[in-house]
């Protein structure tokens, strides 16, 4: 059953391949977003331009205020996202009208309407602030309120007509948006979704297998350029697949899954990416102290372990190929000749050409931040390269696969010959699987051809990881609980080739630890004195002279020859390597990710093969009814703090807070970045609503040139830091300008043109090519989206009041010339932009650079925070001593919090990327800034999250198990308490330097030796235990696996946080030197 299915995958038409892009065909997303934006906008200006139309609103240039609110509906994007931005614009819009209501009652109290619209903007200023999906809450509800001031002014008082007109505009551009959104070719975020995790499995099958080539010391230039690519792209995968799902909850849409299915998979395909990093993260330990591949020479040695590791690379490719057959349907596609041979040619020309040097590709300065943050979205080449090794490692699995059934085919033939009594040359002595006169697998790679062998060994032992089959392949079937059982049958023959592979490289270590190959010393350093004061500061004494009335004490020879490393021990000519003994240690880290990896894809399958029918999913309804019952459901029992007091044993007394404590607390909170940026966007504006308010501003300056449309600039320019801000004016200038600047021209050009003062065809006509490429820009460039917005708005005001107010009936009226008119909107631009620089530059001023350091000294807290609650979880649930089990559901509690604080930890160091970008923007006038350094410890924060989570991973709940308790974490607990100790210090000191510009104090513990001491002392036990009747079966279980796996996470932690220290000194300097209270 199983076999006949990949059969059929890998031999059906001869040249037919399981395709990577399995997505339907269809219009690319991009263009069809372009094509519905700007049809909506086109739309919305031909209904303006018809007189029949217009004579239907009292007020027909209140329709202007319709161009924002297509924009902001996004009309081009997915169904999710219109109706995300819909939802929220609608909230706004309902909250503007009943702020336009009170500041209409309050008319006859210029003063009044002014307080009341600055505490609103205050407010939604406070919501704008939760990120860019709030920005149709904030502009539909801001502007449209603003209008009741407006209209109170023009109109002489709440004018209801007024009030509809301006209504019944900005439903008209959601009925547009929703409509063409919806209409003209829908596409669903469920359906963007299904491709991104398609998109997303493809990068993790191509870094599993570049992993497992560099494990196994295969990979050629090309490759290591894919899979650096490809380890800073999995954290845009992360983000990418997060947004989406935000898209898909607001949507009603046809689906075989549900809500909670989509985020099981996310999750499951988040595990991938843990485990891939972490994989990643070993091979790069294991590369940086065994560079010549000793330690994966031996362990991957015997034939059985080369053969088994193929086999698990393959199941990877099966068991992704079927999610992916889930998730878009199979697709083959016809792999052409001549492609085909260009494959082959290829790779022929790179294994001749492997030994030879080849130079590192050049990496874009401005893409640094992108891949220091790991948000960097994949450039075109690195794609097209990702490609091409991807279908190369395809294609060397396959070999490889082939390869190794070759030789057992060959072995098993060789001794069934023998049995039979054969006495010729060729059988005369029985084959194995181990026998030296078979061809070794790098001799046979050549020599074998291309594909999947078909033939069966000559006896009945099924291959690990692969299922028995009869030798004829039998014809398909329809039949869906036979299909079921191949699935399961896949799933199967992943998990048994991993298994066969674990045991293989389990037996190898536990080989190499027993017979002595890693050479270490049998004492334990736990047991010795502390050092010498001479030998503490022995790299720091003078070279020079020695004084010949001291001599070496026989203690410290002995711990100058115990000091050197394994790694470093010298090899005769012809003597066998050495395994290094650290870097054999990390090997348990990579089994670990690769066996983390082999669950979650196990658990992906079973989720994306839930045998449900394709039905009317309501997500949106499902969202919402999850929220209402998340904010009024039951409370947990045990808080926090109650949860670490039972954890310690301890009574929980509830610390009663006075009232002059909570006092403190709201007047921090009015001190935080939000609050003061709304509180500035609030005061802007009231400065704003004073040349409206005033009369002789009124009208001298805000009628005069029309200044109510420059509203918006106020509040978009200013931005929560001043870099933002910088950023923003450029967008604005550029945007309102071009855009004011091609309504003039086009206007020019259609004036007087076929009976019309401004002929609207060639207005509609040119205006569409205008909002085609604000579109573009602004669906392929999303940062831009206030210069988009502008380009729009720009352009249709421009045309739209001059058409109406020249050609239009019922509004004709003497009005500004185009060239007057641009003169005005740029003029209105410049007095929102003081504004807006006033308040900026002189007013809580917050730059960039600030809020970039203290967002990092913030991370650093809370992972110092995480690190302490992490150790105290692992003391209760490997505690060093006969401790009573702790309560379980303490204990759950504990752990939910730590993966709470772990998405919170992650997303606050995402959230750094805008933070950099506009501190690059802001001037130097002081100091430079030092963008390398800084991505620096950026990049060793996110490493020490990674390895936090890694130890929180490995622990689990139920901890190690009882002889390693007893026989490792009892006898190293010392080592546990002094590096947290030191770590707790590094990570404090840190945090602090960051928050208070200062360099960090010289000479910090190092935890280095503490580490080397540990990893040593626990090689020496686990050989002193493989020597035990019951130690081999010991330290083959999964416990001891885990807790190897522990100590080298958090042996990792130590290392990045003094290289945290390094880099702190660099962006502070040298306190001996550039300290400023001394110098």
């Amino acid at each position: 059953m199983v076999l006949v299915r990949l059969s059929r995958w890998m031999h059906s038409k001869g040249h037919e391949q399981l395709s990577w892009v399995r997505l339907k065909e269809r219009p690319p997303t991009l263009w069809l977003g372009v094509i519905k934006q700007t049809l909506a906008l086109c739309l919305l200006l031909v209904l303006i331009f018809s007189d029949r139309f217009a004579e239907t609103l009292p007020y027909p240039t209140a329709l202007n205020g319709a161009v924002l609110v297509i924009v902001g509906a996004y009309p081009g994007g997915t169904m999710g996202k219109c109706f995300e931005a819909l939802l929220l614009g609608s909230v706004g819009f309902g909250l503007g009208v009943l702020v336009y209501a009170i500041l209409g009652e309050v008319a006859d109290s210029p003063t009044g309407q002014g307080f009341i619209f600055s505490i609103w903007v205050y407010l939604a200023a406070l919501v704008r602030f939760g990120g860019p999906k709030y920005i149709s809450f904030y502009l539909y509800g801001v502007l449209f309120s603003f209008n009741g001031i407006y209209g109170s002014i023009t109109e002489g008082g709440f004018n209801k007509q007024f009030f509809l007109a301006n209504a019944v505009a900005y439903l008209w551009g959601m009925a547009i948006s929703l409509g063409v959104n919806l209409i003209v070719w829908p596409f669903t975020a469920e359906a963007e979704l299904r491709q991104l995790l398609v998109t997303s499995l493809q990068h993790v099958s191509t870094l599993a297998h570049l992993t497992c080539k560099t494990y196994a010391r295969e990979l050629n230039q090309d490759e290591v350029d894919v899979r650096q690519v490809l380890v800073k792209a999995l954290r845009s995968d992360y983000l990418a697949l997060n947004g989406r799902l935000d898209e898909t909850s607001f949507e009603i849409t046809f689906s075989r899954w549900s809500l909670k299915h989509y985020r099981d998979m996310i999750k499951a395909v988040q595990g991938l990416q843990q485990a891939l990093i972490t994989s990643s993260s070993a091979i790069d330990l294991i590369s940086a102290l065994d560079p010549r591949g000793i330690n994966s020479r031996h362990l991957l040695a015997r034939s059985e372990a080369a053969k088994t590791f193929a086999d698990f690379r393959h199941g990877i490719d099966l068991v992704i190929a079927e999610i992916i057959d889930e998730l878009v349907g199979p697709v083959a596609i016809d792999v052409e000749p001549d492609a085909e041979m260009a494959l082959q040619n290829e790779t022929m020309a790179e294994r001749q050409t492997s030994g030879q040097s080849q130079a590192p590709a050049t990496v874009d300065p401005d893409e640094q931040l992108g891949h220091a943050l790991h948000t960097t979205p994949t450039p075109t080449a690195a794609q097209e390269k990702m490609m091409t090794v991807a279908a190369r490692l395809k294609k060397e699995v396959l070999e490889s696969e082939q390869r190794h059934r070759r030789i057992r085919e060959e072995s098993l033939r060789s001794a069934s010959a023998s049995r039979r009594g054969d006495n010729s040359n060729a059988s005369s002595r029985p084959g194995t699987p181990g026998n030296s006169n078979l061809p070794s697998p790098r001799d046979s790679m050549t020599d074998l051809p291309r594909g999947r062998s078909d033939r069966r060994p000559l006896d009945d032992t099924a291959i690990p990881g692969e299922a028995r089959r009869p030798s004829d392949i039998p014809a398909t079937t329809t039949d869906p609980k036979k299909a079921e059982e191949t699935h399961t049958d896949v799933v199967q023959i992943f998990r048994k080739a991993w298994d066969a592979f674990a045991r293989a490289q389990q037996d190898a270590l536990v080989s190499l630890i027993k017979d002595g190959s890693i050479q270490v010393d049998d004492f334990l350093r736990i047991e010795e004195g502390m050092p010498s004061i001479k030998e503490m500061y022995a790299h720091r004494l003078p070279k020079a002279w020695t004084s010949s009335l001291i001599s070496q004490t026989p203690l410290a020879r002995l711990r100058s020859h115990d000091g050197i490393s394994p790694a470093t021990t010298v090899v005769e000519d012809g003597a066998e390597d050495a395994p290094c003994s650290d870097a054999l240690t990390k090997a348990y880290s990579l089994l670990f990710g690769l066996g983390q990896l082999t669950e979650e894809l196990a658990i992906l399958s079973m989720i994306v093969r839930v045998n449900q029918r394709k039905k009317l999913r309501p997500y949106l309804f499902h969202m919402l009814l999850d929220r209402v019952k998340k904010f009024w459901g039951p409370k947990e029992d045990l808080n926090l703090q109650e949860a670490l007091a039972t954890l310690h044993g301890v009574e929980y007394k509830p610390v009663k807070k006075p009232f002059v404590q909570k006092i403190a607390r709201v007047e921090r909170w009015f001190w935080q970045q939000r609050s003061i940026y709304a509180a500035k966007v609030a005061m802007a504006t009231t400065v704003y609503s004073v040349f409206a308010l005033a009369p002789t501003l009124q009208q001298r300056v805000f009628l005069r040139i029309g200044q109510v449309s420059a509203l918006i600039t106020v509040i978009v320019a200013v931005a929560p830091t001043l870099g933002g801000t910088l950023s923003t004016w450029l967008l604005q200038v550029s945007g309102t300008g071009a855009g004011a600047l091609v309504g003039l021209i086009v206007l020019e050009i259609f004036h007087n043109v076929g009976g019309y003062t401004y002929n609207p065809y060639g207005l509609v006509t040119f205006g569409a090519l205008w909002y085609a490429w604000s579109s573009y820009k602004f669906l392929r460039h999303p940062a831009k989206y206030t210069q988009s917005l502008l380009y729009v708005t720009g352009y249709s005001a421009m045309v739209i009041q001059e058409h109406l107010y020249n050609d239009d009936p019922s509004v004709r009226r003497p009005f500004d010339s185009p060239g007057l008119r641009f003169g005005f909107t740029i003029a209105s631009l410049g007095i929102s932009m003081a504004i807006s620089a006033v308040f900026q530059l002189f007013v809580f001023r917050q730059p960039a650079r600030r809020r970039l350091r203290l967002q990092l000294a913030d991370i650093l807290f809370a992972l110092s925070s995480y690190n302490t609650m992490l150790q105290c979880f692992v003391n209760l649930v490997a505690p060093a001593d006969e401790a009573p089990v702790p309560r379980r559901e303490a204990l759950a509690k504990v752990q939910r919090e730590l993966i709470k604080r772990e998405s919170k930890i992650q997303a606050s160091i995402l959230a750094l990327a805008p933070t950099f970008q506009f501190a690059k923007v802001e001037p130097k006038w002081w100091a430079p800034f030092k963008a390398d350094t800084l991505l620096k410890i950026i990049r060793t924060q996110q490493v020490i999250l990674d390895r936090l989570r890694e130890a929180r991973t490995a622990v689990g709940m139920k901890g190690f198990n009882p002889t390693i308790h007893h026989d490792f974490a009892n006898v190293l607990f010392p080592y546990r308490l002094h590096s947290q100790r030191l770590a707790r210090t590094l990570f404090y000191l840190g945090a602090t330097s960051l928050i208070s510009k200062t360099q960090l104090a010289r000479d910090v513990p190092s935890s280095k030796p503490t580490w080397v001491s540990f990893e040593h002392d626990a090689l020496v036990l686990s050989r002193r235990m493989s020597r035990l009747p019951r130690g081999e079966r010991e330290l083959k279980r999964p416990g001891f696996l885990r807790y190897w796996f522990y100590l080298v996470s958090l042996g990792s932690v130590s290392t990045e946080l003094e290289e945290l220290e390094k880099h702190l000194g660099e962006l502070f300097g040298d306190p001996d030197i550039s300290n400023p209270y001394i110098s």
